[in-house]
């Protein structure tokens, strides 16, 4: 009896040894589900395409210069749900609306991006708003751009 009442206090400093390592997780088991299988695939959103193939299907063409570059794109779920964001000059952006055939809509920030730009701290509906021309027969597609210290964070989700 005294030899099984000295296994249990070591057991029980196992399992909280096995437990605090558990959820600190420094590197573990699920940094690997954090890390996403695609290049540039946001931690907070998923994706079952390569930013390429998504960039492609959306006839979207992100400048060479584009920088901080991460996205989500489910072609799996109905509707192709994507997103990219991404940073370059503000002098920058007007090329980049006029490649990818997008117009000023106003200041009201998209539904499709309003999340991710509430997210990285931008006040909603304070900076242009972009939407894809009308008659283009180009995929949906809408945008904000914010700008802070000279340099614009673009936002475009379908």
């Amino acid at each position: 009896m005294f030899h099984s009442l000295t296994r249990i206090p070591a057991l029980l400093v196992g399992v909280l040894l096995i437990a605090s390592l558990a959820a600190c997780d420094v590197g573990g088991l699920h940094s690997a589900e954090q890390a996403g299988p695609f290049p540039y695939e946001s931690p907070s959103d998923a994706a079952d395409v390569s930013l390429e193939q998504a960039l492609a299907d959306h006839q979207v063409r992100l400048p060479a210069e584009a920088r901080d570059i991460t996205y989500g794109a489910l072609k799996a779920l109905d509707g192709y749900p994507f997103r990219v964001e991404f940073s370059l000059a503000c002098d920058r952006v007007p090329a980049f609306t006029g490649d990818n055939q997008l117009v000023p809509a106003g200041k009201k920030t998209p539904d499709e991006v309003l999340t991710e730009a509430m997210d990285a701290g931008f006040a909603p509906d304070a900076s242009p708003a972009y939407v894809r021309a009308k008659g283009t027969k180009l995929p949906k597609v809408a945008g904000a751009v914010f700008e802070r210290s000279g340099t614009c964070t673009v936002f475009l989700g379908s």
